[in-house]
């Protein structure tokens, strides 16, 4: 091992191999903290070494005082799972890969098949300034492979913007790259500007990567990469164009038909994003392991979870109800799946959602500060039932939730003038504002004006709107005030303050106001109302917007002629697959002949959909 400061982590690291090696040979290159008290406890051969940016020159120094047959090389932040006792048993290869598990955090995790285990030999040596390996032919080695695994958590956020390590990486890369410019020094380039999240500069590095090289182990990893930044820069054409190469390529691997499918999800091919997801299922999970670095699910649960997302688009609750509980019962820690959960039964009772939550997520005392935590951010009604079941004590700031949910303003009141200067709650301007409305009292604007984040303004816009005094100018329309004004109709719908929503919906005619209550009605099922809320402006963006969640009321009450009335308006403003998608799902239930139009104009204007045209061949044919 080689370390500094690592004293979080290390103690753990060193218990888990107890037993299980010959010798602890740890190389320090300068802590500061506890980390070689902490190591003194399992060895006395510890070392120093003065860093000079190179990690494979440390990893060689260590390699000089190893004296067994066999070198197990281990990170602080990793622990050894060896339930077979393999490493003591009969080693006959000169080198073994292990897979390593990373807790990626939220329950999601990234797998991938290391060189950990090789011959003590003068022969076998690191290179690599950073992401070190040490140098193997497979064709002259003989190589194994393990059932041990390796579990490392230094990839979650938290860890990582506590080490602060990006830029020394990045630096010690880009001397790299200067000095050798290989396909795999790009490969972790790009890796790295991914943990920046300097996607243009990672996509930019990966390319750089596959055009040198591209039939190395770590080549699919490299593809795989290039289409998530595509997506996370939002560039969901390209992200699908490269996809549709890269599962024709690696046809049987479920991670890239699972990227493949995120990208049509998000780029509103619903249909096409569902057969993605189904071909993940259809390959299953084993391929994964094909793959140097997987994410661990995406054969199984992980793409339960997305078609679970699907079909709620779809409207196919029941479905994305099925898919979203067998997701959840397999891995029970991914926080995402309790968020669908949640938007699948918006009208279930709290009593109703504790007893799904109790038979699928058991409890676990790390599980389920998750939950609570999921619970508060979506400031959802179930967060009471789940205290009160479990018995909990919380804490400021999900104790002022809970007492509002539980009708006790004033104790809530209370808790938010005891923390407010704290700053602890990103919440506080949405209780003020909420309080402010379920207390009658707008002066509590004025005496939080400080812990906030409303403008002069905007804060005496509420404040007319709580005295019940109609504005009599428009106020200016921003992002942040959108989100203030969404979350205040969400909480009062789920306090089942009805009569607040009526005050609201006649306090603005500001198209953009109301579309927002319009929607959130349409979340919890009153479309009828939702359709009455709806007015146009001279923002043809924001008509669109009308039109489409219009249309989507109408379709959910049968009126599909009306329905198809705004979806043309929305058409005329701009043309998408959602737009075509959703006259399509019309016309197949009443006109066989403007379905095939439809469809042709899909094929025309997005022949990236291969839904479609599967759909208007066996149709045509």
């Amino acid at each position: 091992m080689i370390v500094k400061n690592e004293e979080r982590s290390l103690e753990r690291c060193l218990q888990s191999v107890q037993g299980k090696v010959g010798e602890i040979i740890i190389v320090d290159t300068g802590s500061t903290d506890q980390t070689k008290e902490i190591a003194r406890r399992y060895t006395d051969r510890i070392y120093d070494f003065e860093w000079i940016g190179d990690f494979s020159a440390a990893r060689n120094y260590a390699l000089e005082f190893a004296s067994s047959d066999y070198i197990l090389h281990l990170d602080a932040d990793e622990t050894l799972e060896d339930p077979n006792n393999e490493l003591m048993g009969n080693l006959d290869k000169d080198f073994y890969y292990i897979r390593i598990k990373n807790d990626l955090g939220t329950g999601l995790v990234l797998t991938h098949q290391f060189v950990r285990l090789f011959r003590n030999s003068p022969e076998i040596r690191y290179k690599g300034a950073l992401h070190e390996q040490v140098q193997l032919d497979h064709n002259i080695h003989q190589y194994g492979y393990l059932s041990t695994l390796i579990l490392h958590d230094g990839y979650k956020d938290d860890i990582i913007k506590s080490k602060q390590k990006a830029q020394r990486n990045e630096h010690i890369l880009l001397e790299e790259i200067k000095n050798n410019p290989t396909a795999f020094n790009y490969y972790n380039l790009g890796m790295q500007y991914i943990v920046a999240g300097q996607y243009n500069d990672a996509l930019n590095a990966l390319k750089k990567s596959y055009t040198l090289a591209n039939n190395y182990t770590f080549s699919q990893k490299v593809v795989l990469e290039i289409m998530k930044c595509l997506h996370e820069l939002g560039r969901y054409q390209e992200a699908v164009k490269v996809s549709m190469d890269a599962v024709e390529l690696y046809e049987n691997i479920p991670d890239f038909w699972y990227q493949l499918g995120l990208s049509y999800l998000e780029w509103g091919m619903l249909k096409d994003a569902e057969d993605s997801f189904n071909k993940c299922l259809e390959i299953g999970e084993e391929k994964s392991q094909e793959l140097l670095n997987h994410y661990d699910g995406t054969g199984s649960y992980l793409a339960q979870g997305q078609l679970a997302k699907v079909n709620l688009m779809l409207g196919n609750n029941e479905q994305a109800l099925e898919y979203i509980l067998s997701a959840a019962k397999a891995a029970p820690n991914v926080t995402g799946f309790f968020n669908i959960f949640l938007s699948i039964l918006p009208n279930a009772s709290p009593k109703e959602l504790l007893q799904h939550v109790i038979h699928i997520w058991p409890y676990q005392t790390e599980r389920h500060a998750n939950l609570i935590a999921t619970l508060y951010q979506q400031r959802h009604p179930l967060l009471n039932e789940f205290i009160t079941y479990h018995n909990l004590d919380v804490e400021y700031p999900i104790s002022t939730l809970h007492y509002i949910f539980e009708n006790n303003y004033e104790r809530a009141l209370a808790e938010l003038n005891q923390q407010s200067q704290k700053g602890t709650d990103h919440f506080i301007t949405n209780n003020v504002i909420l309080l402010s409305f379920l207390l009658n009292n707008p002066n509590l604007i004025s005496e939080f004006k400080n812990d906030i984040s409303l403008s002069e303004k905007e804060a005496k816009w509420f404040k007319n709107i709580i005295l019940k005094k109609v504005p009599t100018q428009s106020i200016h329309v921003n992002k942040a005030l959108l989100m203030i004004w969404k979350q205040l109709i969400l909480d009062l719908i789920q306090l089942q303050k009805y009569e607040f929503i009526d005050l609201l919906i006649s306090a603005t005619k500001q198209a953009e106001f109301r579309l927002i209550i319009s929607e959130c009605l349409q979340q919890y099922g009153f479309d009828e109302l939702a359709l009455e809320v709806l007015i146009e402006c001279d923002n043809s963006h924001v008509n669109r917007q009308v039109y489409m969640t219009a249309a989507k009321s109408l379709i959910k009450l049968g009126a599909a002629e009306d329905a198809l009335f705004y979806l043309s308006k929305a058409e005329g403003v701009h043309l998408d697959f959602n737009v075509l998608f959703e006259k399509w799902r019309i016309a197949s239930t009443i006109d066989k002949f403007e379905e095939i139009k439809i469809l042709q104009k899909m094929i025309q204007s997005y022949p990236e959909s291969r839904w479609a045209k599967r759909t208007s061949g066996a149709i045509l044919g």
